[in-house]
């Protein structure tokens, strides 16, 4: 219903003026207090927001999370008991009952997930082994979770290897993290060297990856969007090759779809229903495609697509969210300019009753 997060406008002295912004899709009103310098509130990325308006931005200043309502307040998240620093939200629930995120543990020095249920944090379980099946070296974050409450995804984050993990709830609480895309999962052991000819192990994975996206989920949690990268030695056995596809996992049939069509790609968005929106590339996305995991079709580039859906001419792009309904769907466009190539956020949603 909501979406967030800030405007910047320059102070007399030519500082930053920062403004936590929350507009209602389904009215239009628009919410917005200070600017506050970012000597109080240092604003520096969005993170995510609920149906109530309950808006999450990254403190970049001394990091952790602000929170915003409607009324305009915000606050500091504390600190969570046994942790360094304060803790980074990264997706919540569409009721706000439920948010996820990470912080540092104060002894040991590991990332570790964090579910906060009614606001009191707890941690999720780690797995026993990182991706390429060795000691975790820095840990996992999680990243966001189901609208629905039910799945929470997230990220190893050892050497750079961005292992994507899922939660399924179990009663009160959720379960033990697995692989996603743990069916089409593979390890082989092999021998690198160094650029001065010293060998080392190192385990290859064929395996499902994310980075920092935060929109990889279907409202309920049955599918995950992802890429699935391959691994093989270089010639000279001094670094990997990989390859990058668009992967999309069930989590109730515990089995994964790679899309193969369209070469370098990678999941970014799924519907409950099936219907997979895949970036073309790997960095830098510029265009996507539709896809249907129940037929295994094509249904067209995006903005095919959304006119073929909703009626609607877009500046191409690719699709990263769709509501529950539907009815509100938020894109990503790439634009040329003189300056370089910058990234359009467009949304669409039902016209309002005049």
């Amino acid at each position: 219903r909501y979406v967030g997060g800030y405007t910047v406008s320059i102070a007399a002295d030519d500082s930053f003026l920062k403004s936590p912004t929350i507009i209602d899709l389904e009215t239009g009103e628009t919410y917005q207090s200070g600017p506050y310098p970012e000597a109080v509130y240092f604003l520096t990325q969005t993170m995510c927001i609920s149906d109530q308006g309950l808006l999450f931005i990254v403190d970049g200043n001394q990091g952790g999370t602000f929170v915003c309502d409607l009324e305009g307040n915000i606050t500091k998240l504390e600190a969570v008991e046994g942790f360094r620093g304060k803790p980074t939200i990264q997706g919540t629930s569409a009721d706000g009952k439920y948010w996820v995120g990470y912080a540092k543990k104060t002894t040991g020095g590991l990332y570790y997930p964090l579910l906060w249920i009614d606001g009191a944090a707890q941690e999720l379980s780690l797995p026993e082994k990182n991706y390429r099946e060795e000691e975790l070296r820095a840990g996992v974050m999680a990243r966001s979770i189901s609208a629905n409450g039910e799945v929470i995804y997230g990220t190893s984050w050892d050497n750079s290897d961005y292992g994507m993990l899922y939660w399924r709830k179990e009663g009160a609480g959720f379960g033990r993290p697995q692989w996603v895309g743990k069916d089409v999962r593979k390890i082989t052991p092999t021998v690198l060297q160094y650029p001065d000819g010293t060998e080392y192990d190192y385990n290859l994975v064929n395996g499902c990856i994310c980075t920092a996206e935060l929109t990889k989920i279907s409202t309920s949690g049955k599918w995950i969007a992802t890429t699935y990268r391959t691994e093989v030695p270089s010639a000279n056995n001094q670094y990997t090759e990989c390859t990058y596809r668009a992967a999309f996992y069930n989590t109730e049939t515990e089995t994964t779809v790679i899309v193969e069509d369209y070469g370098e790609t990678s999941g970014a968005h799924v519907t409950d229903d099936g219907i997979a929106f895949i970036g073309i590339g790997r960095l830098g996305i510029s265009s996507g495609k539709v896809y249907d995991l129940n037929t295994h079709t094509d249904l067209g580039d995006t903005q095919d697509w959304v006119y073929d859906t909703y009626g609607i001419v877009i500046p191409g792009g690719y699709i990263n969210h769709i509501s529950a309904d539907g009815r509100y769907v938020l894109g990503t466009s790439a634009q040329s300019s003189a300056g370089g190539t910058s990234f359009i956020n467009w949304y669409i949603a039902p016209p309002r009753a005049k």
